[in-house]
């Protein structure tokens, strides 16, 4: 079972050669949410790269949308955009690693650090 779930910037900074990014997607074996396939799809800038990001989502599981965590991400939402600026697709995915038990694993660990409930681990 998955310890973690990898933030899109971890799955970027794989895909730019970041020998740390990589490493830790070799060895924990992340999973991911929609939100980051989504991200991921919508940075490609050519086909070569869309095949790329493909290939890479491929190898890993998908922690898809429901009904808790789209209420969950709106209450956060709701209750953290004025005070901290938090945005929906990083409430989605908070909420994807709180309703499974995951510590996310990000880059950005100011976007999260402030909700509750929610482990966050820098890579």
């Amino acid at each position: 079972m998955a310890k973690y779930l990898a933030d899109t910037n971890i799955l970027i900074d794989h895909l730019r050669g970041n020998a740390q990014a990589t490493e830790f997607l070799t060895t924990e074996s992340p999973v991911i949410s929609a939100i980051t396939v989504a991200e991921l799809i919508q940075g490609c800038r050519n086909p070569k790269q869309l095949v790329q990001v493909n290939t890479l989502l491929s190898d890993f599981e998908i922690l898809h949308i429901d009904y808790f965590i789209s209420h969950l991400a709106t209450k956060l939402v709701s209750d953290l955009y004025l005070s901290h600026g938090l945005k929906l697709l990083d409430a989605l995915v908070a909420a994807t690693a709180i309703k499974h038990k995951l510590i996310l694993k990000t880059q950005d660990t100011k976007h999260f650090k402030f909700i509750k409930k929610l482990i966050v681990d820098a890579l």
